[in-house]
């Protein structure tokens, strides 16, 4: 059943969409995008990130007074209190080189559950909700249509990871091991737009070696509410403490991939 953003859902959910589609329309603009500069080895940052989190911070702050973690501008929560999770341009690297494959994340906190989501897809413009225990939207011809996982693409992306040392060859041997399977199509997209993607059913599994949850909280929300199967590399529940992140169509498959995890000793 379509679904009315004013009428239907929570005015955090409502607020959480507004911002995500200001800073959408100002990443499209790519005012700044070629004012590029290193945050450290190969993390950037560009004019345009930091244009798009001050604007996601502005609605948001017009709406509530929850304390606002963004990437760029850092932040705080404030113990007791719902805080939002700002990932303005989650796919630095590919927007830095205009490749479409980002998002604009935003999600809220509240007693330490991530509970609502909204995610706007730099690929498509689409733009997508989520509100626990509602479920996980798009906006189409401007209301608000059901979203739903599927395992039928057997794709799985693989992301997030962690930059050196002994984590970061459990990730290369994770791959590795999902490569010799040769059970499933096997992508990188450099962008938790990827985790929109598995809501919508045009992938069937996303695994994240490194899952900070200001990256991650949005598109979780996303998959949970869309019927995925959300764990760890371990098989556990996720939460917003988890080192790792695995969503699934299905526990059938969450549990394969939690063994490739095993046997592969990507987790040490």
């Amino acid at each position: 059943m379509a679904l009315n953003l004013k009428s239907d859902f929570r005015r955090e959910t409502q607020a959480a969409v507004s911002a995500v589609e200001a800073g959408l329309r100002l990443a499209f603009s790519r005012a700044g995008a070629g004012d590029i500069r290193s945050k450290g080895g190969r993390d950037l940052v560009t004019a345009t990130d930091i244009a798009v989190e001050d604007t996601v911070r502005d609605v948001l702050g017009r709406a509530f007074g929850f304390p606002v973690v963004g990437e760029e501008r850092g932040g705080q929560p404030t113990p007791g209190t719902p805080y939002w999770l700002v990932d303005p341009i989650c796919g630095t690297r590919n927007f830095a080189s205009a490749i479409p494959l980002f998002a604009v994340n935003v999600a809220l906190v509240e007693e330490g559950q991530v509970t609502l989501g909204a995610v706007a897809d730099g690929s498509s413009g689409a733009v997508y909700c989520a509100e626990h225990p509602r479920g996980a939207f798009a906006l189409k011809d401007g209301t608000w249509e059901p979203i739903s996982t599927s395992a039928q693409s057997q794709t799985i992306t693989v992301d997030g990871f962690p930059a050196a040392g002994p984590r970061r060859d459990g990730a290369a041997r994770f791959v590795a091991e999902l490569v010799r399977a040769d059970k499933w199509d096997f992508r990188c997209f450099g962008s938790t737009v990827a985790l929109a993607y598995m809501a919508t059913g045009r992938l069937a599994a996303c695994v994240f070696m490194g899952a900070p949850p200001l990256h991650i909280a949005a598109g979780t929300a996303l998959a949970r509410e869309a019927g995925a199967t959300v764990t760890d590399l371990r098989g556990k529940p996720w939460t917003i403490g988890s080192p790792t992140l695995v969503c699934a169509a299905g526990a059938d498959l969450a549990t394969e991939l939690a063994a490739v995890a095993e046997t592969s000793h990507a987790l040490g």
